[in-house]
């Protein structure tokens, strides 16, 4: 028998008993959906943390000061008693601290102070003559009401000059700032590739003013907005676009709305930390100290050198932090659950085609004296196998091209449930999805047709 003529017979059993067929249909098609969705989402979630692992978020490590920590003493009595005691008094760091941890840790790993500030710029050929200063004129001179600058909220990163390694930074122009300009508080500003094409456009960014206004006054219509003077600054370079796989979507973003806040690297201006307002005298006080390995293969060694470094530096006073840790474990838990919601889904589709071998059992019996004709006329057992194995498989392979779709659907929904995580079925999924429903009807339509081919045309013909 052709493969048509097999599948024209097979379609036409699935129709002579609709509704048993349909019900079939659909409990496939649920699970399908299921395996296909949640496949999709285990597979998602493997692609987003793979990218957030080649980051430059991933690898940085956070030191912060530990502001409470658990401090023990002894009492002077005999025998002594160990007497624990909670240390509320938060541990100042500095630059010197910079060097200091840079010194225990490996040259690959890159050590850098960060500030972070979200600060109002504008390109200093805005203002009128006046209307910017430099570093020694007093704050809010000029006229506030006149020539108002073109502002643009920026965040500006205040760092040492180890941040442009620990970023992989090439320049597109000029060069970063260096250990000499952090160390005489040079006011120069490196740009990321992005606020320099907003900023500039297509023109060299090089040797251009660049104000940072500080301070808010009172506008003439009396309102509170950032004064028209502020600190000077001189861009030395635009770096090239930084590769970091996590902002991309945000990237993607900000070029559909150009006047959106842009957090990332490339939309960040770069400033010596000691020329930074409040900043003061050569070892000015910081709030974060910031390491990044080389590379993201070696995030967890740094982590590791970084600990032993601040452990024996500071006994417990700092605490270092990854975001891949938190992130490692997020996933896991995230998988974990799919994974179990995954062998549940399965378990559906289990018994579904547990549904499909008892209906096909019983069509195979209600077929019996139809089996035993065809043997009686010459049809071989193979023919009767194959013919059984094939309405099995049309309604397996129905409840597939069902639930596929089905799945789609799903995922969208997930993705509305997880915010943030932008789940997707992919070729994972539909795999998933299309080899579930072939094997629910192969391995559950084996038995009854394994039966039907056993006939023996006598006893089927002498039956009722």
């Amino acid at each position: 028998m052709r493969f048509a003529d097999l599948l024209a017979t097979a379609v036409r059993r699935c129709r002579a008993r609709l509704l048993e067929s349909l019900l079939i249909i659909l409990g496939i098609a649920l699970g399908v959906a299921v395996v296909a969705a949640f496949s999709g989402l285990i597979g998602t979630v493997g692609k987003q943390y793979s990218s957030f692992a080649q980051s430059i978020e991933a690898r940085e490590i956070r030191i912060i000061s530990q502001s409470r920590r658990l401090v023990w003493s002894y009492s002077s009595e005999a025998p002594a008693v160990a007497i624990p005691r909670i240390d509320e008094t938060p541990y100042d760091l500095s630059l010197n601290d910079v060097d200091l941890i840079k010194s225990r840790v490996s040259p690959d790993v890159h050590v850098y102070a960060y500030e972070d500030f979200h600060q109002h710029l504008s390109v200093k050929e805005n203002l009128p003559d006046d209307g910017a200063r430099s570093a020694s004129t007093p704050a809010g001179s000029g006229d506030p009401g006149a020539g108002r600058p073109s502002l643009r909220q920026v965040n500006v990163v205040a760092s040492t000059e180890d941040i442009f390694p620990a970023y992989n930074a090439g320049f597109r122009e000029g060069i970063g700032f260096s250990a000499s300009d952090v160390a005489s508080g040079n006011r120069c500003m490196v740009l990321g590739s992005r606020l320099a094409q907003r900023l500039f456009g297509d023109s060299s960014a090089l040797g251009r003013e660049i104000v940072w206004h500080n301070e808010w006054v009172e506008s003439p219509t009396g309102e509170i907005e950032p004064a028209p003077s502020g600190y000077v600054y001189t861009v030395t370079g635009v770096m090239e676009l930084v590769e970091s796989s996590i902002m991309a979507k945000a990237a993607a973003e900000l070029e559909d709305d150009p006047e959106r806040f842009d957090f990332s690297v490339d939309g960040r201006a770069y400033i010596p930390i000691t020329s930074a307002p409040g900043m003061k005298g050569p070892n000015p006080k910081v709030h974060q100290i910031s390491a990044v390995s080389a590379s993201s293969k070696d995030a967890a060694r740094a982590l590791d050198e970084v600990r032993q470094a601040i452990d024996i530096e500071y006994d417990g006073r700092l605490e270092a932090s990854s975001a891949m840790e938190h992130t490692k474990e997020n996933m896991r838990q995230l998988r974990s659950l799919a994974a179990g919601i995954l062998v549940l889904a399965s378990a559906g589709l289990v018994i579904a085609s547990i549904n499909i071998l008892n209906l096909m059992l019983a069509r195979v019996l209600q077929r019996t004296r139809e089996i035993g004709i065809s043997a009686a006329l010459g049809a071989s057992r193979q023919q009767i196998f194959r013919q059984s194995l094939a309405e099995a498989l049309v309604l397996g392979i129905s409840g597939g091209a069902l639930g596929l779709p089905l799945s789609f659907g799903l995922v969208k929904l997930m993705s509305g449930i997880m915010e943030g995580l932008d789940v997707s079925v992919g070729l994972t999924g539909v795999l998933a999805g299309a080899l579930s429903c072939i094997a629910a009807s192969v391995i559950f339509g084996l038995y009854p047709a394994y039966l039907g081919a056993r006939v023996i045309p006598a006893d089927a013909l002498r039956g009722d």
